[in-house]
């Protein structure tokens, strides 16, 4: 990570480097505007809601019943753990019935400049805005309204917004992408302002792709699946040259100031953090640990090669701020008397170093073992590891479970399982079979004294809200690929097949470890193979294009989560083979123009080989050079086990609607 001094020094020599292309500007200059207007709308195909908010919550409106036996108290001053079948705690139920994922009207003008024959820019403007129409639910239990209204674009990296050229509120967002210079003389290429900087070849697989963070505020990966990640990755102030070098052979390379990926907001219609975390604090107080970083990379390109020149390579490296976010949690800072323990804690002192603050009225956080461990399962972690990670890391917690005899085993665990093997203490006893349902229960009662009412009292009447925190490690990227383009007899299936294989490998690359303070480190190894081919199957009707991928991600599945904390349940924690297999996926898909141009059918299909799937057929109509129609279905699939689980609840049918000018 660079220090504010290395931050301005990278910053005036992109200023010097502009100069001499300002200093080549002379009297001749012309421009044009372009642009269109969209309305894009996503009608919902089922009645699911995203379980990550208030609104679709799984466990709204029910009763948590205790699964522990009546043995006592456990600790000292402590209430008298429930038996089975005791009702502990009714959730507020905030149950929602949503018709849309997106109904929102974006505009966006390019205006292109030329000063000279070798010097270019472009400006590109962007605006949308999203009405609300969306019956959402905030923390408080506010329905719409100026309380229960979710922010769906306030980012707090730059102030409050998520990229250096973004103004934005609750329902709009006005941002420049692009806003840049382009010097070309001879050999020497240069861009040096806001860009994106795409590498890479894959649809929906990114290998090469490695300089810039995406944006999944609008939605998600799920728009129209042949432009790839062009409105998704997020644009920075940057340098970016090529030199080629001769004919066949060019070198480029980038500085980039860094940009953390953005993902949904609380309560927005694709949140991926449950209402039980607390994440914006989190978010801010990461990025400004790496405000100051720049990104760098170096390609080297060899097109054309070989005898008939149909091979390409490139090698590639990259230093960089990972911008996808390792999560953490961290001292909440909130004393809490209700939760002081009259042994442990009498003055409730002791809850602001641990990681949670209470949530009061039953609308927020985390209120039963069941929904704990289901929402873990949703985000791809170990609930019980998770909470192995609290008695070691905070002392509050860990004085809570050596009050109840708690000793790890030889692997460092205290806990081994959800549900199972538990229920041995008997009133205080050394409870060597204590589970993690009954830690939980144990846990959210101890700071109460007078029996079961008063467990009662606490369960009705709030959660536990983690506080988190968020990382962006610093890491290097090495990879290199290759292309090859075969000939064969002509109209043959293998005439001009493209085939083109990426891989990278990045040495010790750091992941989220079940929410503790220390993160998981691993080498990660990704790749892909992509076949590629323009044939023509009728005189009648242009060439369809084809284009099959497979990917293998050592590590990670492909949203970037590791993939040890892939598969869990309510009752099972995670794990079935997929650390040890890695992630396999494949992407199959076709576009079929018909004559006239007028109509094209699309298709995409994203299999993960655990199950989960992605389909996507659609439709595109462009009756003239000024309108286009398209219109798409997501079918979305995927267990626990899968990269698509947290998306499982939205299908959707999407149309677009553009003007251009």
């Amino acid at each position: 990570m660079m220090n504010k001094k290395q931050t301005r020094l990278g910053m005036s020599l992109l200023a010097l480097a502009g100069a001499p292309l300002l200093s080549s500007t002379v009297a001749a200059f012309d421009y044009s505007v372009s642009g269109f207007i969209r309305q894009e709308m996503a009608y919902k195909l089922n009645n699911d809601e995203n379980p990550s908010n208030p609104g679709g919550n799984k466990f709204g409106g029910r009763d948590y019943v205790a699964k522990g036996a009546l043995l006592g108290p456990a600790v000292a001053g402590a209430p008298a753990h429930a038996t089975d079948g005791v009702v502990l705690n009714s959730r507020n139920d905030f149950s929602t019935d949503n018709d849309w994922n997106v109904f929102a009207t974006r505009a966006e003008v390019d205006v292109s400049f030329n000063f000279t024959n070798n010097l270019s820019g472009l400006v590109k403007f962007r605006g949308y805005y999203q009405p609300d129409v969306f019956d959402a639910v905030d923390k408080s239990g506010f329905v719409d309204g100026d309380y229960g209204k979710p922010d769906l674009f306030g980012v707090p990296n730059h102030g409050k917004e998520a990229s250096h050229l973004s103004l934005s509120d609750n329902d709009y967002m006005i941002d420049i992408p692009s806003l840049y210079l382009d010097y070309a003389k001879g050999p020497l290429w240069v861009r040096i302002g806001q860009q994106q900087i795409a590498w890479g070849e894959a649809l929906f697989f990114r290998v090469a792709d490695m300089a810039n963070g995406l944006d999944y505020r609008r939605h998600v990966i799920f728009d129209y699946g042949p432009e790839e990640y062009s409105d998704e990755r997020l644009a920075s102030p940057g340098i970016r040259a090529s030199y080629q070098l001769n004919q066949n052979w060019e070198l480029e390379v980038f500085a980039q100031m860094f940009q953390p990926t953005v993902i949904s907001n609380n309560y927005s219609p694709y949140n991926l953090i449950q209402t039980g975390f607390n994440m914006n604090q989190g978010f801010e107080e990461g990025f400004d640990r790496v405000d100051d970083a720049i990104n760098g990379g170096v390609r080297l390109q060899g097109q054309n090669l070989g005898e008939d020149g149909s091979w390409g390579v490139q090698f590639f490296a990259v230093a960089r701020h990972n911008p996808d976010p390792i999560f953490s949690l961290l001292p909440s800072g909130v004393p809490n008397a209700a939760f002081g323990h009259p042994t442990l804690d009498p003055e409730g002192q002791g809850f602001a170093g641990q990681p949670f603050i209470y949530e009061p009225g039953g609308n927020a956080g985390t209120s039963s073992p069941d929904e704990w461990f289901y929402n873990s399962a949703i985000a791809a972690v170990d609930g019980v590891d998770v909470l192995n990670g609290l008695i070691d890391d905070y002392a509050f917690i860990g004085s809570f479970a050596a009050s109840l005899g708690m000793l790890p085993n030889a692997n460092g665990e205290y806990l081994t399982s959800i549900d199972g093997a538990g229920h041995n203490y008997l009133g205080g006893a050394v409870p060597n079979g204590i589970n993690g349902i009954d830690f939980l229960e144990l846990f959210w009662a101890a700071g109460l004294g007078g029996g079961a009412d008063a467990v009662d009292a606490f369960y009705g009447g709030g959660g536990l809200s983690g506080k988190m925190d968020v990382h962006y490690a610093s890491e290097n990227v090495f990879g290199f690929g290759v292309n090859h383009i075969i000939y064969a007899d002509e109209d043959s299936f293998l005439d001009q097949l493209v085939i083109r294989f990426e891989a990278s490998y990045t040495p010790d690359k750091k992941f989220t470890q079940n929410l503790r303070r220390t993160f998981l480190e691993e080498d990660e190894i990704l790749a892909s193979l992509v076949f590629e081919k323009y044939h023509r199957f009728s005189n009648e009707f242009p060439a369809t294009f084809l284009i099959f991928e497979y990917m293998y991600r050592k590590e990670t599945d492909l949203l970037g989560r590791h993939l040890s904390g892939l598969g869990g349940t309510t009752s099972k924690r995670p794990g079935g083979g997929e650390q040890d297999r890695g992630w396999h996926g494949f992407v199959m898909a076709f576009q079929q123009p018909f004559p006239g141009l007028k109509w094209r059918i699309d298709g995409s299909i994203l299999y993960d080989m655990e199950g989960g799937y992605l389909i996507q057929p659609s439709l595109r109509y462009k009756p003239s050079s000024a309108w286009t129609v398209e219109a798409f279905v997501n079918f979305i699939d995927g267990t626990n086990d899968t990269a698509l689980a947290p998306f499982d609840w939205s299908d959707d049918f999407s149309m677009r609607i553009t003007y251009q000018f």
